[in-house]
């Protein structure tokens, strides 16, 4: 059983170890986690200490496995960045939840979080470092480019691709044949109905209420 180390502990985390569990699929050692002190525990696991220290606690605990529990895009891809820079040698794993639904012919990037409920269609596309969350789905031959993220309850139809980075916040819809830029955040309930350029936050049914947005700027909490 391969040694496993999760990146961040915050409740998105707790998400993933539990999936591990029910996969038995990895042994978890413990976090990594630059806000949280070492010795702090989350779900059953301590965090080990923070990003700078990531390559000396992987060869401590003869760790070569790594999972970014890290909900918010942005963020996600700066953790992203400094694993590679502290340990490069690690690889990243993907967890997906085993009653998650996925059809045979997809293709699916690594470091992908794919949570309980999730349906997968025919011919989809996951770039890396995606997250699908509780009971979401992805339409046949739609793809999400790298770092991007569907909420729980989200729904998106055929031929829709969702950018770099962006996010579908809870049960957002999209109807098929959709493009959504890069750095895009559809609001929580929106509808899109036609498609969304880069770097803009949409709301509304349907999300005619599109505004520019800043690449990086939070999305998620209050």
């Amino acid at each position: 059983m391969k040694n496993i180390l999760v990146y961040g502990a915050s409740g998105h985390s707790k998400m993933i170890v539990d999936i591990i569990h029910k996969n038995k699929s990895h042994n978890i050692i413990g976090y990594i986690d630059s806000y949280k002190k070492a010795g702090e525990e989350l779900y059953g696991y301590k965090v080990l200490g923070n990003d700078t220290q990531l390559n000396q606690i992987s060869v401590e605990y003869n760790v070569d496995h790594i999972v970014i529990g890290v909900g918010e895009n942005s963020v996600r891809r700066n953790a992203w960045k400094k694993i590679t820079t502290n340990a490069p040698n690690i690889k990243f794993e993907s967890i997906i939840h085993p009653n998650a639904i996925l059809a045979e012919n997809i293709n699916l990037g690594k470091g992908v979080v794919i949570m309980a409920g999730v349906i997968i269609n025919a011919d989809a596309s996951i770039g890396e470092f995606c997250i699908l969350n509780t009971n979401s789905s992805l339409g046949h031959d739609s793809v999400m480019k790298d770092f991007s993220s569907i909420a729980p309850g989200v729904a998106v139809g055929g031929n829709v691709t969702i950018g770099y980075g962006s996010a579908l916040c809870l049960k957002a819809g999209v109807i098929q044949n959709i493009t959504i830029g890069d750095n895009t955040v559809v609001a929580a309930g929106a509808i899109v109905v036609k498609d969304i350029g880069d770097n803009k936050l949409a709301k509304g049914v349907p999300a005619n209420d599109i505004v520019e947005r800043l690449k990086d700027h939070r999305y998620l909490g209050k």
